[in-house]
């Protein structure tokens, strides 16, 4: 680092500094012969801190089998190292997003670093890496040296942030002509000042090059600063405008990194998705909806299939305009629901992750009941409104990995990610009852009431099925059998249907 910048960041009072709950925790762990105690109380001095750090444990990132129901519960599970850097995670960024200050665009920083955060998560998984928490911190903080910049050299560095855009390589070039080094350096010197631990230094420091900090490095350091190397790369696929750039670069520098080659990173970033909706709102960060986070994944496939053809431009996630709209033919024009085209790739991709994971998963199919009667009756608008009301209500309150689509011309259908059977029963269920009691307007003067016969079927370790062909089979089938039955009913396939 050149001694003038070293001068501008050592004499700068507006740096981003460690919360005191922070800096005492890691005095804490840092003694010879701490108590765990004594951190379960520091943390727990702070509730709000506490209760996120609880939240955060007893989400699918960690994968604990029982729930944790107190920070010194966590403490004794997770090891207090674990426990330390999970808490300095809150801490920190809470402190930073109190600090924000205008000419910097903080939303896309965060929307970076919390993918690259899951990234990070999801790559020690796959690793085996015996210090995911701390890959996760340096991942989350590993751009944090943009902050320090912005702040000791504030027109200069807008001057950067304008010209580079969403582009993270170009953006690390022109500070390195600018300031004679880049924020991982910057952002590893202000990690020596708040005396984060060494290996969380030097996975930041890492981020743009690893191989310059792995010199002389043990191995769990190495494999954390690999990682979070690579975790950065992810986390562009989400941010950049140029798919094919971040797709090309990526699937060079996966395999060179860490040895991923390019059918693994798709599986891969569909995982990121399914941990970013998870974690983000505890960190109260909006990344957009799962149809968003998705097409991004498929824009990435895309590329890798097709790496020489031009690709439509990717909008931020949660910038203007949803990506679902820049892409029509996911999305069904009648009723805004999922296309069938949507449907298919997503139930693809599900399954093969349940299969591989050993989780459930369900699809609901729904088809109204008469409503043949209604266009014969009223005309095709008024069965077009039926369905548009029909769709509205079928695609309420569901959570964010899961889809509601329009399945064929009358025909509705949900996929419900790690969902057993009686989950799905009482799902099917909701939707039967809420189409039953509603007043439909279709435009013909007084509102209608109609009904929906429901079928649905579950892959998990009692009922198995070979592809999602098979799958779907099973749950016309029970949708048949809700008709035949009398319809306005909910059908459910037996064992023996399933072998």
């Amino acid at each position: 680092m050149q001694v003038g910048l070293r001068q501008k960041l050592e004499t700068c009072k507006s740096l981003p500094t460690l919360p005191a709950v922070a800096v005492h925790v890691l005095r804490l762990c840092q003694r010879e012969n701490f108590d765990i105690a004594d951190v379960a109380r520091a943390i727990g001095s702070d509730p709000a801190l506490s209760a996120k750090v609880v939240s955060l444990v007893n989400s699918p990132l960690f994968g604990l089998r029982k729930e944790v129901a107190s920070v010194s519960h966590a403490l004794v599970l997770l090891g207090a190292n674990a426990v330390r850097t999970i808490a300095l995670s809150f801490a920190v960024v809470t402190d930073l997003r109190e600090h924000e200050r205008a000419g910097f665009d903080h939303r896309a920083y965060w929307r970076r670093a919390i993918f690259a955060a899951a990234a990070a998560q999801e790559l020690s998984h796959n690793e085996g890496a015996r210090n995911p928490a701390d890959a996760f911190l340096a991942a989350l903080l590993q751009d944090v040296g943009q902050l320090a910049l912005e702040q000791a050299a504030p027109e200069q560095y807008q001057a950067i942030a304008a010209d580079a855009g969403s582009d993270h390589a170009k953006r690390v070039a022109l500070e390195k002509q600018v300031f004679g080094c880049d924020h991982a350096e910057v952002g590893r010197w202000l990690m020596t000042q708040w005396r984060l631990p060494e290996i969380v230094r030097s996975a930041v420091g890492g981020s743009h090059e690893p191989a310059r900090w792995q010199s002389g490095a043990d191995p769990a350091t190495t494999t954390v600063v690999k990682i979070v190397a690579l975790s950065g790369l992810l986390a562009d696929a989400w941010v950049v405008r140029d798919p094919r750039k971040v797709a090309h670069r990526l699937r060079e520098q996966a395999h060179q990194i860490l040895g991923i080659d390019e059918t693994r990173i798709a599986p891969l970033m569909r995982r990121v998705n399914k941990t970013v909706a998870d974690v983000a709102p505890l960190f109260a960060l909006q990344v957009g909806t799962i149809e968003e986070l998705e097409s991004v994944v498929e824009r990435v496939e895309n590329a890798f299939a097709h790496p020489r053809e031009d690709l439509d431009d990717v909008l931020p996630i949660g910038g203007a305009g949803a990506l679902a709209d820049q892409l029509p033919s996911r999305t069904d024009g009648l009723t805004g629901l999922a296309s069938r085209a949507r449907f298919d790739d997503y139930l693809a991709a599900q399954f093969e992750f349940a299969t591989n994971a050993g989780q459930p998963l369900s699809v609901i199919m729904c088809d109204p009941d008469h409503l043949k009667m209604i266009n014969e009756t009223f005309g095709r608008e008024a069965g077009d409104r039926a369905l548009r009301a029909v769709g509205k209500l079928v695609g309420e309150r569901l959570r964010a990995r899961d889809l509601a689509a329009r399945y064929g011309g009358e025909e509705f259908a949900l996929i419900l990610i790690d969902t057993h059977a009686e989950g799905a029963a009482v799902v099917a269920e909701r939707v039967r009852k809420k189409i039953e009691d509603a007043q439909h307007d279709i435009g013909i003067g007084d509102p209608i009431r109609m009904t929906i016969s429901v079928g649905f079927a579950t892959l998990d370790q009692s009922l198995g099925y070979n592809s999602p062909a098979d799958l779907l089979a099973a749950v016309e089938k029970t949708l048949a059998q809700a008709k035949e039955s009398g319809r306005n009913r909910v059908a459910r396939p037996s064992l023996n249907q399933a072998a």
